[in-house]
C-alpha cells in the first residue's frame, strides 16, 4: 500500500477500513489533481456503518492518512448510517474546476438525491458538518470516484 495511506495496527482486520484505504490510495494515484486536497487535509473523520456493525476513523495529517479500526480519539466529523448511505459519498458527482457537488447528468442527479434523501430520513447523519465544512468538502473530493 502506498506510504501516504496506512492502516493502523488492528485495522487490517476491518474490511471496511481496508476498502476505504484502497479507495483513497487509488483515487490519489489515478487522479493526481486530488493530491492537492489530500495534502491540505488535517483532521479526523469517523465513519460508523450501523448495519454492518463496523466503525473506523480516517486520521488525515497533511499528506498522510492513517485508517484506524473503530472510533479513534475525538473526531472532527462523524458520519453515521447504513453502509450503502456512507458509500454513496464516494459517488457524489463533482464538477471541475471547483469540485462542487453539482449534477451534470441523470445518474449524477440520482446519486445526489439519494444522499439528500438519506440525510433527511436520518439514514445518514453527519455530525460536525457545519463546524468543519472545509474538512468535509476536501474529504469528499478525495474519496469521490468522480471529479
Amino acid at each position: 500500500m502506498a506510504s501516504f495511506v496506512q492502516l493502523a495496527p488492528g485495522a487490517e482486520e476491518n474490511a471496511f477500513a481496508q476498502m476505504l484505504a484502497d479507495l483513497v490510495r487509488q483515487n490519489i494515484e489515478s487522479k493526481p489533481h486530488k493530491k492537492k486536497d489530500f495534502d491540505a487535509i488535517d483532521g479526523t473523520v469517523a465513519l460508523v456503518a450501523d448495519d454492518a456493525e463496523v466503525a473506523l476513523t480516517l486520521e488525515f495529517r497533511l499528506g498522510r492518512l492513517v485508517v484506524h479500526d473503530g472510533i479513534y480519539g475525538v473526531p472532527d466529523v462523524a458520519v453515521r448510517g447504513s453502509s450503502d448511505a456512507i458509500m454513496t459519498l464516494s459517488n457524489v458527482p463533482l464538477t471541475r474546476p471547483l469540485a462542487l457537488p453539482i449534477p451534470t447528468d441523470r445518474p449524477s442527479l440520482d446519486v445526489l438525491r439519494s444522499m439528500v434523501r438519506a440525510t433527511r430520513t436520518g439514514e445518514l447523519k453527519i455530525f460536525g458538518m457545519f463546524r468543519h465544512m472545509g474538512l468535509l468538502n476536501r474529504v469528499t473530493r478525495v474519496m469521490s470516484v468522480n471529479g
